[in-house]
């Protein structure tokens, strides 16, 4: 068993949460770009540092969604769709929170209850740190991150620190991307959530060159002997070149 299907693609009407981690330009926010750009359903970012980069949507359906938790729309805004002789198009919701507001992890929560009631949709979270932060995660984020299959919700959640993040969101995590990483707590944290031998881990990460990864998928069978290979956690070839240029132009 895996989270990927035979042809090596994760299949879209289910939903899976992935999380990458990684040190700045290390090649994180680009795997989530990847995944997040193949998507074919509706989707939601959140883009807290509002630098998310272009989107590979040729027909820009992107509308920016603005305010707090008093101004954010209650419903997915559906009026906003648009339509062409194959039926309804895909929508792409953007929103950066204002880190000044007093309810910022409201409000971006409230994001999160938005992609849980419209389901089959994906989010992407370029700081998963912000709206996920340890021992702090607010409710409808909480409800994703324990349910999002019951409401075919993808989740892509990247950020740099993993020891700022709560437990839960590796510990749900069906697939985990690793990228250079140089914080041992950073470290530790993976590898303590994921149930892997702390020092085959960091020798795993210190083997890792520029836009390379482990990725760790927790669907996948464990080895019923000792002579099988290991497949949850793999060393992948590094990022391709043109896909880290177009996701940080």
């Amino acid at each position: 068993m895996s989270t990927f299907r035979p042809d090596g693609s994760i299949d879209p009407s289910q939903g899976v949460i992935v999380a990458c981690f990684g040190k700045k330009r290390s090649g994180k926010s680009v795997m989530g770009r990847l995944l997040f750009d193949g998507y074919p359903y509706d989707r939601i970012v959140l883009a807290q540092n509002a630098d998310d980069g272009p989107f590979a949507d040729p027909d820009r359906d992107i509308f920016e969604i603005k305010g707090t938790v008093e101004d954010l729309p209650a419903r997915w805004p559906e009026e906003l769709r648009r339509h062409d002789q194959a039926g309804p198009r895909r929508m792409t919701l953007r929103y950066v929170p204002d880190h000044g507001s007093p309810t910022v992890l409201e409000d971006c929560d409230h994001v999160m209850g938005l992609a849980q009631r419209h389901g089959h949709c994906a989010v992407l979270v370029h700081e998963v740190g912000l709206i996920a932060p340890s021992g702090r995660v607010p409710p409808h984020t909480r409800r994703l991150l324990n349910t999002n299959r019951h409401d075919h919700v993808t989740l892509i959640l990247c950020g740099p620190r993993p020891i700022t993040v709560d437990p839960l969101v590796i510990g749900q995590a069906d697939l985990v991307y690793v990228f250079e990483m140089q914080v041992a707590t950073d470290r530790k944290r993976v590898a303590d959530t994921i149930g892997w031998p702390l020092q085959d881990f960091e020798d795993a990460v210190d083997d890792l060159a520029r836009h390379e990864y482990l990725r760790f998928d927790a669907n996948q069978d464990k080895p019923t002997n000792e002579h099988e290979p290991d497949l949850r956690l793999m060393h992948c070839p590094a990022l391709p070149p043109d896909a880290v240029k177009r996701a940080t132009r």
